[in-house]
């Protein structure tokens, strides 16, 4: 029999009372309904609008070729897409397509116009996805960062499980939404610094999926918020020569970094040290993805969305070489300019002083190849 004294205690981020999760931060705050109330209604429509005449992000056909040739199984050497190179393909808002050692993971993806419970009504796409689903290529595995609609679709999923069956991972609290649309098998839940690997390719490519923390919440009706986890992400390559080096990927999901009332210096408040932590602990990243939009209201946005500014302290924080900026240009979910945040990503980089070629954004549907 177990005893009291026998028991481990609960991480921070374990709701004490077993109803869910929580941010064990100072740099987050919860907002209650008045809060919510207020932003509403101060809702700057005008601002967040899309116009003819609004500049938005280009869209280009994916660039299957490439796509395909990375996602063969390659040689450990004598290749020039071996495991020295990673690819990151921006599929719109949060979703990518990496590439790692002829391994195809697929981050938070969502096809659907709309990312709402319903088609019907809910934030409708401006842009949309630079490709169709089925024109992918295999999937091996789909990570997922929480139960948002605009990071969680019920039609992607099915349609993956149907069409590739890969691995799924998500954070606590998810796999019961897996099981509840028919999907029993791979779906591997994790807590923040679980770690799991996987073989591909008759085993010349190993994977390790690690789930990390982030500062967020999650809810997709008005009384589960809490209820399960968020996370963000790292994939590490598993080398299979002596001395080879693993090539890391750090993705942020959905995620602030301080919060900050209205009137406050920004500089003055805490910040998240998840970031600084998971930078200790696993990084340098050879590439990262982190969030930039979706950041105004400050006051109400800042404990559980990045701005531009906040994204290169966390850009910083986990040490990456090369990041791109995601979580903007596909729906209006806050009323800043929808085109303000890749100006601000580069304002912000050079007032920083580091090169604004480490930390940009690319248009949906683009790959970019890094050499690791």
């Amino acid at each position: 029999m177990t005893s009291a004294k026998d028991k481990k205690p609960l991480p921070a981020h374990h709701d004490p009372k077993g109803n869910g999760f929580v941010n064990p931060w100072p740099s987050f705050t919860r907002h209650g309904h008045l809060a919510l109330i207020r932003m509403l209604f101060g809702f700057d429509r005008k601002q967040a609008a899309v116009t003819p005449t609004t500049q938005l992000p280009k869209i280009l056909n994916i660039n299957k070729d490439l796509i395909n040739t990375f996602s063969r199984p390659q040689e450990r050497q004598g290749t020039s897409t071996g495991p020295g190179q990673i690819t990151a393909t921006w599929l719109g808002h949060a979703c990518f397509l990496v590439q790692v050692d002829g391994v195809n993971i697929l981050f938070d993806p969502v096809f659907s116009d709309r990312c709402s419970p319903s088609q019907l009504a809910g934030p409708k796409r401006f842009t949309p996805p630079p490709c169709k689903l089925d024109e992918l290529p295999r999937v091996d595995i789909v990570v997922i960062s929480h139960n948002h609609y605009d990071h969680l679709d019920l039609t992607t999923i099915r349609n993956l499980q149907k069409d590739h069956k890969p691995f799924f991972y998500v954070p606590l609290g998810n796999k019961a939404w897996f099981h509840s649309i028919g999907i029993k098998d791979r779906v591997t839940e994790c807590d923040w610094w679980d770690e799991h690997e996987h073989s591909f390719h008759d085993n010349k490519s190993g994977i390790k999926v690690i789930c990390t923390p982030c500062q967020h919440f999650t809810g997709r009706s008005l009384t589960d918020h809490f209820k399960t986890l968020w996370a963000s992400w790292v994939i590490e390559s598993i080398p299979k020569s002596e001395g080879a080096k693993p090539v890391k990927v750090f993705f942020g999901g959905d995620t602030g970094y301080r919060y900050v009332p209205e009137g406050a210096d920004e500089n003055a408040m805490p910040h998240c040290p998840a970031f600084k932590e998971i930078g200790d602990r696993i990084g340098p990243f050879d590439l990262s993805m982190i969030p930039i939009g979706a950041y105004s209201p400050r006051w109400f946005m800042s404990p559980i969305h990045c701005s531009p500014e906040d994204a290169v302290r966390v850009h910083e924080d986990i040490k990456s070489k090369r990041s791109v900026g995601m979580h903007w240009g596909t729906w209006i979910l806050t009323d800043e300019d929808v085109t303000e945040p890749p100006r601000r990503l580069e304002a912000e980089m050079k007032n920083s002083g580091h090169d604004p070629n480490t930390f940009n954004t690319v248009n949906i549907g683009e790959t970019i190849v890094v050499d690791v």
